[in-house]
């Protein structure tokens, strides 16, 4: 069942600030780091250089502002690309007009891979050999008692050989239809109550503030079903 949430909810769950997880997301590796910092020192120089000939000629002209914004900001361009590609990736989501809370069960769960790249050369012999790069995914055919079916693909990683049928997966589903007639986008982060287990490749929640909603609503739905109980007992 989809349960929809209060537009503030939607702003909590998926922040248009960037969360720490989201960040170290996106800082990468150290060849990553190494090429941002590049990138700001030849930013520096350039626009440094470009400001010196704007401010000899005319130094209050706002071209010369410009150029001083720009070596400011080119300096910090290794810090804050992180922050743009994160902020960009949680924007497409934050497009739509409603987000739905929804419990899933695990229907299927089977591998499958994908080719990324296709090599030909030719050995010692004058064969042509031809070898191909590929990935495993772990694909969870997710449904509810609505008859809503989706297929959640993610890459093969040890901890999700865990999942099995029948067990419980929450996620946010997105639309712009606030009964979620049809649902435009959902996550791949998903989390598995019963191991505290977090199934997605990308951070896209605020996931403390995830998990605290999900015992909430578990805690309320347990609620229901007693008092639910109690009066067909007093019947």
């Amino acid at each position: 069942m989809i349960i929809p949430l209060k537009r503030r909810n939607f702003d909590e769950l998926i922040p248009a600030v960037p969360t720490a997880e989201q960040y170290q997301y996106y800082w990468g590796d150290g060849q990553s780091v190494f090429r941002r910092v590049a990138i700001s020192i030849a930013s520096v120089i350039v626009f440094t250089i470009l400001y010196n000939r704007v401010h000899e000629n005319n130094p209050s002209s706002f071209a010369a502002l410009v150029m001083f914004v720009c070596a400011a900001l080119g300096g910090l361009y290794w810090m804050l690309e992180p922050v743009a590609m994160a902020s960009i990736r949680n924007a497409k989501l934050r497009r739509f007009a409603h987000c739905g809370y929804w419990q899933a069960e695990v229907l299927d769960v089977y591998v499958s891979q994908e080719v990324l790249a296709r090599e030909e050369k030719v050995n010692s012999r004058g064969r042509m050999d031809v070898s191909y790069d590929a990935e495993s995914f772990l694909n969870i055919e997710l449904g509810d008692e609505t008859d809503f079916v989706t297929t959640l693909r993610l890459p093969m990683r040890r901890e999700l050989k865990r999942i099995r049928p029948e067990q419980t997966i929450c996620m946010l589903l997105f639309s712009n239809d606030r009964r979620f007639g049809r649902v435009s986008r959902q996550t791949s982060d998903a989390y598995i109550p019963q191991y505290n287990l977090w199934v997605g490749d990308y951070p896209y929640l605020r996931r403390d503030t995830f998990v605290d909603l999900t015992k909430y609503l578990s805690k309320k739905s347990a609620k229901v079903g007693t008092q639910s109980g109690s009066s067909r007992d007093l019947s």
